[in-house]
């Protein structure tokens, strides 16, 4: 459990550790750099996690200790995510429901980007992807801000899932391909 907060970084038992992976709600895959007193206002001193993005290593995050566990969380485990793979086999590709309004779809995607839920991540992708080949059928493709969702939202799935399964993220893909195929038998 979480000791009371004090100025002493020693003094504290904390969840996550310098080194450690974590997903920080929104911006997605990042490393624990350091668990830092620093004082902002210029007044009171606070414990910070000290984040660097995977994608961005010119970026940092200060995450306050008192509030980490409502920003960040660890990554998932193998087992969850063989879980989410099963899942979107045994799923009809109907299910997707496609908000024909351009903002409003917009204004869903980035809330399901937000929320760091993984099944909603999926389905999102999974309509995104019926409909870039509805599009493509017909000699279209997906609005800008459609793809810029797409590929959001690919990225942060696969960064976690490949540091959890130790493969590289352009190899996810193939991975899940792969693993669906192999439960459709």
């Amino acid at each position: 459990m979480v000791k009371e907060q004090t100025n002493n970084i020693n003094d504290l038992c904390f969840h996550f550790q310098p080194g450690q992976y974590v997903s920080y709600s929104g911006f997605g895959v990042c490393k624990i750099v350091a668990l830092e007193n620093r004082t902002f206002d210029g007044i009171h001193e606070e414990t910070y996690y000290k984040l660097c993005p995977l994608d961005n290593s010119h970026s940092t995050y200060y995450i306050p200790f008192s509030r980490a566990n409502e920003r960040i969380r660890p990554l998932l485990t193998k087992e969850q995510i063989y879980t989410l793979i099963d899942e979107m086999a045994l799923e009809k590709d109907d299910n997707s429901q496609w908000c024909d309004n351009s903002r409003q779809r917009r204004g869903i995607f980035q809330s399901i980007l937000h929320n760091d839920d993984y099944r909603e991540m999926i389905q999102m992708m999974r309509s995104l992807h019926q409909q870039a080949e509805k599009k493509r059928s017909s000699g279209r493709r997906l609005s800008a801000a459609d793809e810029a969702a797409m590929h959001s939202a690919e990225s942060r799935l696969y960064q976690e899932f490949g540091i959890v399964l130790h493969i590289q993220p352009d190899q996810v893909h193939n991975f899940i391909k792969d693993r669906i195929a192999g439960s459709n038998k």
